[in-house]
């Protein structure tokens, strides 16, 4: 009995010199940080400390960013939060493939949409245009004029892929 009682006290005390650090806590986080994670306020003790830091260190990181990218950013965020769930899925299913592609595919990828990045606003229509029409050639179901509407609202091929670059 007493050898038990002498092990609960000792996990006890283990269990406070392992506790959290004092760092993870609220209270302790920059007042801009806190206002950067401010959602997450009321259910902060609630997240596990992996999940504090990794909380802790995006806020930290979104305030080092200079002004105008976080302002891109937060345009491309809302405008991914006012996609159909549908769309929002199949773009994340897109993107796990991509990132599932050899490295030296990604980046021919990713160099190829820098080139269609650099051309004018026609021929990155007319680019599409053929895309769709080879895709359709193929096999693939048109969606109902995707592509093109991608180019009509202003967002081309970086402002549909999240600015996974």
């Amino acid at each position: 009995m007493k050898t038990r009682l002498l092990f609960l006290l000792l996990m006890m005390a283990v269990q406070t010199v392992w506790a959290e650090p004092p760092a993870a806590q609220w209270q302790s986080l920059k007042p801009e940080t806190q206002q950067v994670l401010g959602q997450f306020k009321e259910n902060w003790s609630t997240l596990s400390p992996q999940q504090r830091q990794q909380l802790k260190s995006l806020g930290e990181k979104w305030l080092s960013l200079p002004a105008e990218k976080r302002s891109k950013l937060w345009q491309r965020f809302q405008r991914w939060q006012t996609l159909a769930p549908d769309k929002r899925h199949s773009m994340q299913q897109a993107y796990e493939q991509f990132k599932a592609l050899p490295e030296a595919e990604r980046q021919r990828m990713m160099e190829s949409h820098h080139r269609f990045q650099g051309m004018n606003p026609e021929r990155q229509r007319e680019m599409m245009e053929r895309f769709q029409q080879f895709h359709e050639r193929m096999g693939g179901h048109s969606q109902g004029g995707h592509m093109p509407s991608m180019m009509d609202n202003g967002q081309g091929m970086s402002g549909s892929m999240g600015g996974h670059r």
